[in-house]
């Protein structure tokens, strides 16, 4: 889930986007600066201590300007001067978040020990939009052999399905130690 600051910064984005009429494109680049902090060398120029805000504000000017609009570029300045330019990704990611919203846009991701054929990835599809209140699903299907059997599938944040193997094997250990033999005393 998303923090407090994260909700606050992205609405009051999202509320200017809305104004300026350019919501999709703020999401766009929302999208571009989200895995800005993946890189260790920019994570770490911009929460050092050592470096003022405003050369942390200078570079973002001389980098950023022209390529992102200026109420994010602001956005990025006021992060960076109330020294919460570490919230970025999560505050780019519930912006995306409120974006997809308004469109009607959610994402699906289907996790599945092999490869779903077409037909099989159709099927759960048709399963999924039952619990989606969205017009239109983003799907995104990945393997993973640790759920060994079944498929998992989470809509936005939450998970609706989980009937995989590795699920069940798991709640049966479990109620296999709840109910374990402990002897009879006799």
């Amino acid at each position: 889930m998303y923090g407090a600051v994260a909700k606050r910064y992205a609405a009051a984005l999202f509320e200017i986007a809305l104004e300026l009429g350019r919501m999709q494109e703020i999401d766009h680049q929302a999208k571009m600066l989200e895995p800005l902090f993946h890189d260790r060398l920019t994570r770490d120029f911009f929460l050092s201590p050592r470096i003022s805000a405003v050369e942390k504000k200078r570079v973002l000017e001389k980098s950023l300007a022209g390529k992102l609009d200026r109420a994010m570029l602001n956005l990025l300045k006021l992060l960076i001067d109330k020294r919460r330019i570490g919230f970025l990704p999560e505050i780019m990611r519930y912006f995306d978040f409120l974006t997809d919203q308004r469109l009607g846009v959610e994402d699906a991701v289907i996790v599945s020990a092999v490869p779903l054929s077409e037909t099989q990835r159709e099927a759960v599809l048709a399963q999924i939009k039952r619990f989606s209140s969205y017009g239109e699903l983003r799907v995104k299907c990945e393997v993973d052999a640790g759920v060994l059997g079944g498929v998992k599938v989470r809509l936005g944040e939450n998970l609706v399905l989980d009937g995989t193997l590795s699920s069940r094997l798991a709640g049966m250990r479990q109620r296999m130690l709840r109910y374990q033999h402990r002897g009879t005393g006799v």
